[in-house]
C-alpha cells in the first residue's frame, strides 16, 4: 500500500495507463471488454483513495469513502464537474454488484467514450496542483 500522497497518485498514474492500453487495443472481443471494466474498476479504486489522500493532508478532510472524496473535491476546487466523477462512482458501484451482460457492455461504452477523458483531464489539473 502506498504510504505518500506522491506513491498514491503515481500508482493510480500507472494504473491508468494501463486503461488507456487495453482501451487503445480494444478489440470488441468480451475478454477485451472483461479487461477494460477490470482494469477501470482498479483505476477507479487508486483514484479516488489518492484524491482522498490529498484531501487529507492538504485540505484535513476527514471524512471517507469514495462518494465524500469526490463531493469534498468538488467543493474545494479539485474537479470542475462533480456530476462526471459521480458518474464514474455509480459505473464502479455497478460493476461492483450486477452481472448482466447488458450492463457491462453500457459500462464498457462509457469508459472508452468518457471516463477515460474525465480521468485524463484529472490528471492535467492535479499534475499542476501537486507538481
Amino acid at each position: 500500500m502506498p504510504n505518500s500522497l506522491k506513491e498514491s497518485y503515481d500508482t493510480f498514474k500507472k494504473a491508468f495507463e494501463k486503461l488507456k492500453e487495453f482501451v487503445e487495443t480494444d478489440n470488441g472481443s468480451e475478454k477485451d471488454r472483461a479487461a477494460i471494466i477490470h482494469a477501470y474498476e482498479y483505476t477507479f479504486e487508486l483514484w479516488w483513495k489518492a484524491l482522498q489522500r490529498y484531501l487529507q493532508d492538504y485540505e484535513t478532510i476527514a471524512e471517507f469513502g469514495p462518494g465524500a472524496t469526490i463531493r469534498n473535491a468538488f467543493q474545494y476546487g479539485i474537479i470542475d464537474d462533480g456530476q462526471k466523477y459521480m458518474d464514474l462512482l455509480r459505473d464502479r458501484n455497478l460493476i461492483a454488484h450486477t452481472y448482466k451482460e447488458s450492463i457491462s457492455i453500457e459500462i464498457h461504452e462509457r469508459i472508452v467514450s468518457s471516463h477515460i477523458n474525465t480521468l485524463s483531464k484529472f490528471i492535467e489539473k492535479f499534475d499542476e496542483k501537486i507538481m
